[in-house]
């Protein structure tokens, strides 16, 4: 072998050697890609407590979570890629998805953070509990495994039922102030002498118990058909306290349920019915009063001025007097009102003076238009004069409404033939002459002209209507007024 040939072969060796080392490095070479999955923010579950979620690592390779920051965590298992992760409300964890080969690692991190407690307390309270030593607390709930409890921070004599419900009742004692918490805690998951919490608060002044039967109500509807009537009542039970109806007043009521304050009420239509609630709480007791009336065919309306009672009737959209005006209010030099007969300088040519109760409360009193205007019971007007018209049109028209809406018709408005005065306005020469009583009803209607200073009157008698304007101020008749249906009063 010369030379030359003994020079070839030792490249091709060394080529050889140097090819089989750069391979060799090569396939020794690792490949780490870590894949942590997506980060959690601002989570608020069940324990605080979320599902992680890594790819697995390749064949060959290892992976495990690591814990960068935060405190107060539980980890599943730290070599699952899907290991659930449980921390502390308010806290914020840097997690790493590590994958390792050998002695070579990777990581990719994510973010766990948790919402903070937020404790709230729902119930609106004023400074003061007006008329009442108790309340009804209520806050948001606690939930995902937090812990809420009520404590009274200040104030003597006071105690809380149902402490550890969102929902509790809060007694104290009259004319004192106090402080109320409801606090939210949260136990770390692996050391149970930490936790994190949340407190919120508030004040207020307790005033006197004073029971609340609810209002006054007049004017309950039923089927005019039924014969037993029915309502539910509207006392107030303050928290913690106990109560107690009792019928003192009217014929065939019935409570159903005596000790709560919504029982269902029985009567009877046009029975005034007064009903005692009585509340007792830790030895304050206190009693209210409440009217009960049902309608029948009326209503009635009492005018708290004097408190004379009317019946009334609903009518084509509106509520009206079923029985003639009878306020007494002292004249003035354009309002006046006499009851028939009575005037000063009185000539009557039809009837009698009216004198007896009963007559009074049967015709009324008979007013000028400025003093019917004036005197009308708050909510209350005079009708006008397309009202009448039109009720007389859905009636039949005149001939067949007439008969339907005079004393004893069907509707109840029973008109009244109650006349007329024309007044003499005190001027010595001239009569107050009174006529028609017993045969033609008259009404105002609101009509007024201000340049006549004339109104329009209804005369109607059993079969007929008309209308004509008079002076308003001279002219004095019978008033029916009237308003807008009323739910309930």
């Amino acid at each position: 072998m010369n030379k030359k040939t003994t020079i070839h072969i030792l490249s091709l060796i060394l080529f050889t050697t140097i090819t089989f080392i750069r391979c060799s490095k090569e396939d020794d070479e690792i490949n780490l890609n870590p894949q942590a999955g997506q980060s959690f923010l601002n989570i608020e579950n069940e324990r605080y407590t979320v599902t992680l979620n890594a790819e697995e690592p390749p064949e060959g390779q290892e992976g495990i979570w690591r814990v960068y920051s935060g405190q107060h965590y539980e980890l599943g298992n730290e070599k699952d890629p899907k290991s659930t992760f449980s921390g502390m409300p308010g806290e914020m964890y840097r997690l790493g998805w590590e994958v390792s080969q050998g002695k070579e690692y990777k990581a990719e991190t994510i973010t766990v953070s948790f919402k903070p407690l937020n404790a709230s307390i729902t119930t609106n309270v004023g400074d003061t509990l007006f008329n009442n030593v108790s309340i009804e607390l209520e806050a948001e709930a606690a939930k995902f495994g937090t812990i809420g409890h009520w404590d009274i921070i200040s104030g003597d004599g006071g105690r809380i039922e149902h402490a550890d419900n969102h929902i509790a009742q809060f007694i104290g004692k009259e004319g004192t102030d106090y402080e109320l918490s409801w606090r939210l805690v949260y136990y770390s998951p692996v050391d149970s002498t930490f936790k994190v919490e949340d407190v919120k608060s508030i004040a207020l002044h307790t005033d006197t118990l004073r029971a609340d039967a609810g209002e006054d109500r007049r004017y309950i509807r039923n089927k005019v058909e039924d014969e037993i009537k029915y309502t539910a009542l509207e006392g107030f039970l303050p928290a913690g306290a106990n109560g107690q109806w009792n019928l003192i007043e009217g014929e065939g009521g019935l409570v159903y349920m005596s000790q709560h304050a919504t029982s269902l009420f029985e009567g009877q239509a046009m029975e005034d019915y007064f009903l005692t609630w009585t509340v007792e709480l830790d030895g304050y007791t206190s009693t209210d009063t409440v009217n009960i009336h049902f309608r029948d065919k009326w209503g009635l309306f009492v005018d708290e001025r004097d408190g004379q009672h009317y019946h009334t009737v609903e009518l084509n959209g509106l509520e009206w007097f079923a029985e003639n005006f009878n306020y007494y209010q002292a004249p003035n030099e354009y309002a006046w009102s006499f009851y028939y007969g009575q005037a000063s300088q009185a000539y009557i040519r039809d009837g009698y003076a009216v004198e007896t109760e009963a007559d009074r409360k049967y015709y009324g009193r008979l007013y000028n238009y400025p003093a019917a205007y004036e005197w009308a019971p708050e909510g209350w007007r005079i009708p006008t004069l397309q009202e009448i018209k039109d009720l007389v049109e859905i009636l039949g028209g005149e001939n067949r409404a007439m008969p339907k809406l005079v004393d004893g018709g069907e509707t109840g408005l029973d008109l009244v033939f109650g006349g007329l005065l024309s007044y003499s306005g005190n001027h010595v020469e001239n009569k107050d002459f009174f006529f028609d009583q017993g045969k033609i009803g008259y009404l105002w209607t609101d009509s007024f002209n201000p340049d006549t200073y004339g109104c329009k009157l209804m005369f109607f008698d059993h079969y007929n209507s008309v209308t004509q304007e008079v002076s308003a101020l001279y002219q004095t008749c019978s008033v029916r007024y009237v308003r807008d249906i009323k739910s309930e009063e």
